[in-house]
């Protein structure tokens, strides 16, 4: 039998390696994912769940890097809205933290560095008159409400596992990695299965593998 040969080799079944089969192969390459254990089962399904745009960055004048998130942040919202809502936050006024004039400023920008479609505006809040406020400590009197997105992250990892799927690519959970070795412009791969060994070759080789991806990085 003839060796398989795949233009990329993706290792790691998260969030990162699955978006990067799918983009793939929806580019049209012959794409393989090898995930050690479950899809999303580490990281990507422990996140904060959040999808946002980077409030804080703001304040060290990241603006390219907060447009850039929020405008993923869009994308995500339009492709995904059965998984990814949006959630307003709560911004206490704290007297000798920030002045309100900052945080205004901040909220402005964070409301138009990308446009929005479906996302509320940023406002003030009267916390003793909001329902909002009720949760909060009574000196709390005023703040501000800004709105970014909470996601299934489980979820989206498996949307794009099946993205990826759909457009041709292999995806193996439960298959691990063993080693690769650079032959001229390609790698040979040794794969681990429930049902034995195997070899592969690939053109690329990815290494998606999160936490492990040094541990990952010392086995090639």
């Amino acid at each position: 039998m003839s060796t398989a040969t795949y233009d990329i080799l993706v290792i790691g079944g998260g969030i990162n390696g699955c978006g990067i089969a799918a983009d793939a192969a929806g580019r049209g390459l012959k794409v393989l994912l090898a995930e050690k254990a479950d899809l999303g089962g580490a990281t990507s399904s422990a996140s904060s769940k959040l999808i946002h745009g980077g409030l804080r960055y703001l304040e060290h004048y990241e603006f390219r890097l907060v447009r850039e998130a929020l405008a993923e942040r869009e994308v995500l919202l339009r492709k995904a809205p059965h998984i990814v809502w949006p959630l307003q936050f709560i911004l206490p006024q704290v007297a000798g933290l920030r002045p309100a004039w900052m945080i205004r400023a901040g909220l402005f920008l964070y409301d138009h560095l990308y446009r929005r479609r479906a996302m509320p505006a940023s406002h003030a809040v009267d916390l003793a008159a909001d329902p909002a406020g009720q949760p909060l400590k009574s000196e709390f009197r005023s703040g501000f409400a800004y709105w970014d997105c909470w996601v299934d992250d489980a979820r989206l990892v498996i949307l794009n596992a099946r993205a990826a799927a759909d457009r041709g690519a292999d995806i193996l959970p439960r298959c691990r990695v063993s080693g690769a070795t650079a032959e001229g412009d390609q790698w040979c791969i040794e794969l681990e299965t429930m049902g034995g060994r195997r070899q592969v070759m690939a053109r690329t080789l990815v290494n998606a593998a999160g936490p492990w991806v040094e541990t990952v990085g010392k086995t090639l």
